[in-house]
């Protein structure tokens, strides 16, 4: 499937693109380490009910694409954080094959608490 690539200022979401890494914590839960932040502009869009329906049976639920400037490396590791929304990376690819632009397809789990993540 083709995407129309962005236009002059479509790309007006100023996000933060970081790898988090889990690692054991003292209390015998995990710790989340940031590395990697990455301040970028992105377009962000809700998919379509069909898409979603699709992924939420198959347990790989995607709620947005984030369309981002080409950067290689992306991958489930990463978080895309949007005022405070918090979204997890679950695809990305090359927007028709150009090295022009990055689509990742992610999935919104919620606003980020104090602590840094979703859960405390």
């Amino acid at each position: 499937m083709a995407y129309r690539e962005p236009g002059a200022g479509e790309l007006n979401k100023h996000v933060t693109l970081r790898r988090r890494d889990d690692v054991p914590a003292d209390d015998m839960g995990l710790d989340s380490l940031f590395s990697e932040v990455n301040p970028r502009w992105a377009k962000i869009e809700p998919v379509g009910s069909a898409i979603y329906t699709d992924s939420a049976q198959t347990e790989n639920k995607i709620t947005h694409r984030v369309f981002l400037r080409f950067r290689t490396g992306i991958t489930t590791a990463y978080e895309v954080v949007h005022q405070g929304t918090l979204y997890r990376v679950k695809r990305g690819f090359d927007m028709n094959g150009r090295g022009r632009f990055v689509v990742l397809e992610v999935e919104e789990l919620g606003l980020i608490k104090e602590s840094g993540g979703i859960y405390v």
